[in-house]
This record gives C-alpha cells, structure tokens and sequence, in this order.
C-alpha cells in the first residue's frame, strides 16, 4: 500500500481525475482499441472518485 499523496485532502484524486480528462483529450489520434480502454480508464477512475464523495 503507497502512503497518500501530500497536500490537501483530495489531491490525489484530482490528480486521476485530471489524468484521465488529458487522456480523453488526445483520444481521437489513437487507434480504436486503445479508445476503447482509455475509455473505459476514465469511466472507472471517475466511478471510484464519485464513489469516495459520496462516502462523505
């Protein structure tokens, strides 16, 4: 298990979430497959990260 990430609480997530919006951005250029599991990574980290707001 890594320890959290420093700064405030919730940075680290932001850090997926903006992660995840810059790969949709550059979607376009790759081939379908790979669309395809970018995707879905960004479906998954923005399921996990609304799934820890709402544990609040």
């Amino acid at each position: 298990m890594t320890a959290p990430a420093p700064g405030p609480p919730g940075a680290a997530a932001l850090g997926r979430v903006e992660a995840a919006v810059e790969a949709l951005g550059e979607v376009a250029s790759l081939p379908l497959q790979r669309q395809v599991a970018v995707y879905a990574d960004a479906h998954r980290t923005l399921q996990e990260t609304l799934g820890t707001i709402e544990e609040r």
